[in-house]
C-alpha cells in the first residue's frame, strides 16, 4: 500500500506541473502561433476550450490522486469525478470534431496527418468518455456495497 501511495504522490506532483505547463501554453498560445507563422486563428478559437476542459480534467485526476492518498476511493465524490471527466472528454472530443469540420472548409491546405490525427484524438477522446462512465457505474456499485458492508459491521 506504501508502493501505490509513493506512484501516487509522484503522479500527482507530475499532474500538477504539466497543468502549469498547461496554463502558461494557453494564455501564450495565439502569441507564440504569430511568432512562428502559424495563422489558425479559428481552430486556435476552438483549442482554447479544449485546453481549458483539459485542465480542468487534469484537477479532477489530482483530486482523484488526493483521495487514494486518504484511503477513500470509493467515496461519492470521485463517483461524481468521473462524471464530470467523462463530460469534459466528451465535450473536447465534440470540439475537436467541430474544428476540424468548420477549419477544413476554411483552410484548404489542411494537411492529411493533421486531419487523420484531430479524427484520431476525437476518437480518443470519445473512448475516454465511455471508460470514465464505465468507471462512474463500477465505483457507484463500490461505493453501494462498501455502505451495506459498513452497515452491518
Amino acid at each position: 500500500m506504501k508502493k501505490l501511495k509513493r506512484v501516487g504522490k509522484i503522479i500527482k506532483i507530475v499532474l500538477e506541473i504539466f497543468s502549469i505547463i498547461g496554463i502558461l501554453i494557453l494564455l501564450f498560445l495565439y502569441s507564440i502561433t504569430k511568432v512562428i507563422g502559424i495563422h489558425y486563428d479559428l481552430f486556435i478559437i476552438f483549442i482554447y476550450p479544449c485546453g481549458v476542459c483539459f485542465l480542468y480534467l487534469v484537477y479532477e485526476f489530482i483530486k482523484l490522486f488526493d483521495s487514494l492518498e486518504n484511503n477513500k476511493p470509493f467515496c461519492k465524490d470521485n463517483i461524481k469525478r468521473f462524471k464530470i471527466s467523462m463530460h469534459l472528454s466528451f465535450i473536447i472530443s465534440l470540439l475537436i470534431l467541430i474544428a476540424l469540420v468548420i477549419c477544413n472548409y476554411v483552410y484548404n491546405y489542411y494537411s492529411l496527418q493533421l486531419k487523420v490525427a484531430l479524427i484520431f484524438m476525437s476518437f480518443l477522446f470519445f473512448c475516454f468518455s465511455v471508460c470514465f462512465y464505465v468507471l462512474s457505474e463500477l465505483f457507484r456499485q463500490a461505493n453501494k456495497y462498501k455502505e451495506e458492508n459498513d452497515l452491518t459491521i
